[in-house]
């Protein structure tokens, strides 16, 4: 009788030892499995992927745009369907990666050698001007001429003059000296 109890007990043990190496190789399949993610993460990966854009100016079709991490701007303007004819791509930079909420301004072309001077007045339109006529405004250097085509290029033309105070470089002090030598239309 005690030997068909040490048979029942062999045979418990072998059970519960190939059930142990089963429960743990199951437990290591799940740990290697992709991890299941909540709505909430699975809609932070989308936002991080997904760009919307405001294209406006002279393209063919202005509008608010879906693109994906990593567009270009000259891929952005052509889903936009394209420059108008005068549309001038030499005031953007086509090479810049867009980014989420971005609005993207492709401006009219001026005459060749015009400086972009509002009508009428002697001020500097400063949502065309170029880099060098934005240097010949007093206490504008290189660095803030910069700072202001860069901030232009990547939310806009500017749609009120205080509207510069969100440029690197310049704070109110800057914006008083120079708000009567430009014009912002």
């Amino acid at each position: 009788m005690i030997e068909v109890y040490k048979k029942w007990l062999v045979l418990g043990v072998v059970v519960c030892v190939i059930l142990c190496l089963f429960f743990l190789g199951v437990h290591q399949k799940k740990d290697e499995s992709v991890p299941i993610s909540t709505p909430q993460e699975q809609m932070k990966e989308a936002e991080q992927t997904v760009l919307f854009v405001d294209i406006k100016g002279a393209v063919a079709r202005e509008g608010v745009y879906e693109f994906s991490k990593g567009t270009r701007v000259k891929d952005a303007i052509a889903k936009a369907g394209g420059l108008l004819p005068e549309g001038d791509s030499s005031k953007i930079n086509l090479a810049q990666f867009i980014h989420d909420q971005m609005l993207l301004y492709v401006p009219n072309k001026t005459d060749p050698g015009a400086v972009p001077v509002a009508p009428q007045t002697n001020k500097i339109a400063i949502n065309i001007a170029s880099k060098e006529e934005i240097e010949k405004i007093p206490g504008i250097g290189p660095k803030k001429a910069e700072s202001i085509i860069r901030y232009r290029e990547e939310h806009g033309p500017f749609q009120t003059i205080e509207d510069l105070l969100e440029v690197d470089g310049i704070g109110e002090k800057s914006l008083t000296n120079i708000k009567e030598q430009i014009v912002v239309p």
